[in-house]
């Protein structure tokens, strides 16, 4: 890899950590078990506010900090695509099971991704 392409890789994890801790430093954090637990939880914590809120992040902005300070960002940005896709899994299943109705959550989730929200 050329020295150019290590930067770009270099900066893009410093925007996905905390200013005050190096990507390596919190990925060997994560190897304790309290450290895991505490991700998983702020994770958790944060999705059951985005569920109860209608997924509006602004409501959820301390939940959002404590999520994204305890956890890697790589694990961040995994987490948030696991999420992603079982709520379209959910979408397609309701859509199936509803005979062929799209649900009003569906509706309102198309619209935002054509805003580009």
């Amino acid at each position: 890899m050329s020295e150019e392409g290590a930067t770009v890789t270099e900066s893009a994890a410093a925007k996905e950590t905390p200013a005050t801790e190096s990507a390596p430093a919190k990925h060997a954090d994560m190897a304790k078990t309290s450290k895991r637990k505490q991700c998983w939880e702020k994770r958790d914590t944060y999705f059951a506010c985005l569920d109860k809120n209608d997924n509006n992040q602004e409501a959820c902005a301390s939940e959002k900090e404590g999520y994204y300070t305890s956890c890697p960002g790589s694990w961040v940005k995994h987490f948030n695509k696991l999420r992603i896709q079982a709520q379209y899994s959910s979408g397609i299943e309701q859509f199936r099971k509803s005979g062929g109705k799209v649900p009003e959550s569906a509706v309102k989730d198309e619209v935002l991704l054509k805003r580009g929200a």
